[in-house]
């Protein structure tokens, strides 16, 4: 299985060298990709300055808006997603029509019913004590946004896909919407760190009908509450897979986006574990690749919170 290197770092705004070798598994000539590179340029934005932005739960990057980050508070807020450029300045509050949250806990940008948009898919899949008979993600079309600007309004068209486990609630935390496929998926969090599971199913999946998830894969971290994990995101030419720990972040390759994506999220041949540098933060959560592929995001939840980006040069 796939153990996640768990460090914590502080990242001042300069170039950082990898530490650690790439791990290749069963490949002669691996794909070098720009996450897996030797060197990732780490920058900061100022303090987010929106007071509504409590505890930042999940983030990812835009596709119709360059330079645009999509993000979601934790529990406790309404049906709202923000969107924020590279120095965290809010240029879009949009409350989501018909939907609810319970306990919103990451987000995605990806494919979906129509092939030429994209989609914001927000996971309201916490759970902590696990008791939930189900959990929801809401599915909306892309807004354009005007990043010289700032709007704020409501986004119809919103699609509910109920989903419940195949063995009985979990908590979760993580999201992901694999490019390749248009699959939906879903990664447990265990407070103890160790084995976590992946569950999914097809993007066509029939909203507003409640479908039992198929189980993917186990993801082992290391086993304490530094290896939960709290956070995921696959890039969008579906070939680096990030995870965010209490205790730092995890990107993986795989060589082809014909690797099922079971091997890729288990770990397997042809699958490369790359050694990622880890932001100091307070209770960081959140994460995602930038829309070019080229490096992540980080976010900690908390007021004036951060952004803390890491990119190829």
């Amino acid at each position: 299985m796939w153990r996640v290197s768990i460090r914590k770092i502080a990242v001042p705004a300069i170039l950082l060298t990898i530490v650690g070798g790439l791990i290749f598994a069963g490949c002669a000539s691996p794909v070098l990709v720009a996450t897996c590179s030797k060197k990732l340029v780490a920058s900061q934005s100022a303090p987010i300055p929106n007071n509504a932005l409590t505890e930042i739960s999940g983030i990812a990057a835009s596709r119709l808006n360059p330079g645009l980050l999509w993000v979601h508070n934790d529990s406790g807020d309404t049906a709202r997603i923000f969107g924020l450029d590279a120095q965290g300045i809010t240029h879009a509050t949009y409350r989501l029509e018909a939907a609810s949250a319970i306990d919103w806990e990451d987000i995605a940008v990806g494919r979906g019913p129509v092939a030429s948009m994209t989609y914001i898919y927000a996971g309201d899949i916490g759970d902590n004590n696990s008791l939930r008979s189900e959990i929801v993600i809401y599915r909306v079309a892309e807004p354009v946004v005007d990043l010289a600007g700032s709007v704020s309004g409501s986004l119809s068209g919103v699609d509910a896909i109920r989903l419940r486990y195949p063995d009985g609630a979990h908590n979760a935390e993580a999201l992901l919407v694999d490019p390749v496929t248009g699959d939906i998926v879903v990664i447990t969090k265990s407070m103890s760190g160790g084995a976590q599971k992946a569950y999914s199913v097809p993007g066509s999946t029939t909203p507003g009908v409640l479908t039992t998830m198929e189980y993917l894969a186990t993801i082992t971290t290391s086993p304490s509450a530094l290896g939960a994990i709290t956070g995921a995101d696959i890039s969008p030419n579906g070939l680096q897979l990030a995870l965010r720990t209490y205790g730092g972040v995890a990107v993986s390759a795989r060589l082809d986006v014909g690797i099922p994506l079971s091997t890729f999220l288990g770990g397997g041949a042809s699958i490369i574990n790359c050694a990622a540098p880890s932001p100091s933060e307070v209770q960081g959560e959140a994460i995602g690749f930038a829309a070019t592929g080229r490096g992540f995001v980080t976010v900690s939840e908390g007021v004036g919170a951060v952004l803390h980006s890491f990119t190829s040069p």
